[in-house]
């Protein structure tokens, strides 16, 4: 049999170093579930090394052999629904049954990347898409091999990279993406691995693995790294280009000071706010730069630049088109402001909001999983999925960029936990809340009861009002009710029960303020939907479920979209495709969203969870079209799903 250096595939023999690269090809080892060097993928890619492997595939070095040149192979491999031993088969097999038809709609998803990445193959700095493929029971997509460093090796190699010279390499960097959101797609993991510079001095995006294409699987929420990631990647909800701006902006803070800004869950954009603006940290940015890299970090997407347009025209001071710029403040944030302004001046308060709190991951197991594996279970259409096309400068020695992680060692560095972690009973000062709640009124003072004659008295009293020569002690006065708790006082035990993991103490401050009245009902659905959140992130699924639960109990729509899909993938509950379908059937009927829209119509198409119906689904897949949404699927494919079911009736 012949063999290959899993390094450069070139051929071997054994016992001998690599004729070509020179490496100790022998002392590569595999894992059992890897692809074993020299095997040959759909009669033409040579498999070598792995380049890397994260919780839903695994990115290896390969050669195309019909035109000889060096590719990366990117495999579908979800860990956690299926299993491979390379020494029986190289067909991988899910863990269960009950896996299958969540395995196969993935495998589909996937092969969707590659249509995906092929839209944007005339845009330059997009790693190119060369083939994809089923075939050993999953399935495979062939991309361009590129050779560099990337920016975060960069900057941890030579120190922070000045602004001019940073900004200028990355111009066309916001050009792709703008052209990239243009045509519907959301990269959803731009940071400083995922932005390498060739040796031509070209930057190039990569690791569209959880790319828009890939919404309605499991990986909508599994992938991100802290930091880089904005608060709304943490919940899967309202995605969408201002996502990336968030992602590229903390890119940039990185390469300009060489530190990882805070996870945005730690941040509220106000005096307490942990990032330390890039100039103070020696950037060489101008005041209006800075400005404008701070506002794409504006943890509230709706205070961000909402394009990359938006944010090339803030930092170059000219549009795209090379028009002059001029800054404009958005028409929604003064909305926000004069609505508060409106109630404040007629005296009738808004539901009070506790304060974002920081919420503490436990880095245990981000360190033991390798990502973030956020309940593989939101039930959102979703974005995501397997490893990326990283490929290092071969220069350097066996340089592995790991894809789908979560933060490095480095990362872990810039944010260790004593500075983050809130200790408990601490006092801590906390934004204003929208109101304080009225004191209430001091009790009236109960009469005094006349005190009893002494022995040796006679029945005269004092001047002091007591009997006897010796004055008398009084009668106890009445035991007072201990006082309810404030508002911040709850907040501040809220805040640090989640903070350290205690989800549900956190939530029975939350209830204790809805019971005072310092909390509205919708206001208490929403902050244990979050609480919901942050439990499933630590993978305490029960907790999270029934969380979700009495926030859909209270109304919450939010927390009855978390609910289904705890439902759907039995986190924390019995699975259950028909309870999953009924919550979003009922969201659907409420207008929630091209989301729910989406999984109504496919789950009638398919017959999941309900009985399979045709004319329903359609009915749903038109409503979906009427949202004008390209973020789940492309209408082009949901109009050939209409089709296909209108010529079965």
């Amino acid at each position: 049999m012949e063999r290959f250096c899993p390094y450069c595939l070139s051929p071997v023999q054994p016992g001998t170093a690599c004729p070509a690269c020179g490496r100790d090809w022998e002392a590569y080892q595999p894992s059992s579930h890897h692809i074993p060097p020299g095997s040959l993928l759909h009669g033409r890619y040579r498999v070598g090394r792995v380049l890397g492997e994260g919780g839903f595939g695994i990115t290896y070095l390969g050669r195309d052999t019909v035109l000889d040149q060096r590719v990366a192979i990117k495999e579908y491999f979800p860990t956690f629904l299926v299993s491979r031993e390379v020494s029986v088969t190289l067909d991988v097999t899910c863990h269960t049954s009950g896996n299958q038809p969540t395995y196969e709609k993935g495998r589909e998803q996937f092969l969707r990347e590659a249509q995906t990445m092929a839209k944007l193959d005339e845009i330059p700095e997009i790693v190119r898409v060369k083939d994809h493929f089923p075939e050993h029971n999953t399935a495979y997509i062939v991309m361009e091999f590129l050779e560099g460093k990337t920016l975060k090796e960069l900057t941890a190699q030579n120190g922070p990279i000045p602004a001019p010279d940073l900004l200028k390499r990355l111009g066309a960097v916001l050009r792709a993406m703008e052209a990239m959101h243009q045509a519907g797609i959301i990269h959803r993991d731009i940071s400083p691995d995922n932005l390498m510079e060739l040796k031509n001095g070209t930057i190039k995006l990569m690791d569209f693995g959880c790319a828009r294409d890939f919404q309605g699987s499991q990986t909508e929420t599994i992938t991100l790294k802290h930091g880089f990631a904005p608060r709304e990647q943490y919940t899967g909800r309202d995605q969408g280009p201002w996502t990336d701006v968030y992602a590229l902006c903390a890119t940039v803070y990185y390469c300009l000071t060489g530190k990882v800004p805070p996870r945005a869950t730690l941040r509220d954009g106000g005096e307490q706010d942990p990032l330390i603006p890039p100039r103070q940290l020696g950037a060489d940015l101008t005041q209006e730069q800075e400005r404008a890299l701070l506002r794409g970090l504006a943890p509230k997407a709706k205070e961000r630049w909402q394009s990359a347009a938006e944010l090339y025209a803030a930092l170059y001071g000219q549009t795209m088109e090379g028009a002059p710029w001029q800054e404009t403040e958005r028409r929604e944030s003064q909305d926000s402001q004069e609505e508060a302004q409106e109630k404040e001046k007629e005296g009738r308060p808004g539901p009070a909001k506790p304060a974002g709190r920081p919420k503490w991951f436990k880095a245990g197991a981000a360190a033991a999983c390798g990502i973030l594996l956020v309940g593989a279970v939101l039930a959102l259409p979703r974005l995501g999925g397997s490893g990326a096309a990283v490929l290092p400068d071969t220069s350097e020695e066996d340089r592995v960029l790991q894809t789908d992680t979560s933060e490095t060692s480095s990362q872990t560095e810039e944010e260790p936990e004593d500075e983050r972690l809130l200790p408990a009973g601490q006092d801590t000062p906390l934004p204003n809340t929208d109101f304080e709640p009225e004191p209430a009124p001091e009790p009236e003072p109960e009469p005094e009861p006349a005190p009893a004659p002494g022995p040796n008295t006679g029945g005269q009293t004092s001047t002091a009002g007591q009997t006897g020569s010796a004055a008398q002690p009084s009668a106890p006065s009445q035991p007072e009710e201990p006082a309810a708790p404030t508002q911040e006082e709850l907040e501040a035990q809220a805040e640090t029960a989640a903070s350290n993991g205690q989800y549900t103490i956190a939530a029975e401050a939350y209830r204790q303020m809805n019971s005072l009245g310092y909390l509205s009902t919708a206001g208490l659905g929403e902050q244990l939907c979050e609480l919901g959140d942050d439990a499933l992130f630590d993978d305490e699924n029960t907790i999270a479920a029934a969380l979700y639960q009495e926030s859909a109990d209270l109304g919450c729509a939010d927390g009855k979209r978390e609910l289904a899909g705890c439902y759907e993938f039995g986190a924390g509950v019995e699975q259950s495709y028909e309870m999953a379908f009924q919550l979003n059937l009922e969201l659907a009927q409420a207008n929630y969203g091209a989301g729910v829209y989406y999984d109504v119509a496919d789950a009638y198409t398919d017959g999941r969870g309900t009985s399979r119906n045709p004319e329903q689904a359609i009915y749903w897949w038109n409503r979906y079209l009427e949202t004008g949404s390209t973020t789940f699927i492309d209408p082009d494919e949901v109009r050939a799903r209409i089709a296909e079911l209108e010529a079965e009736l």
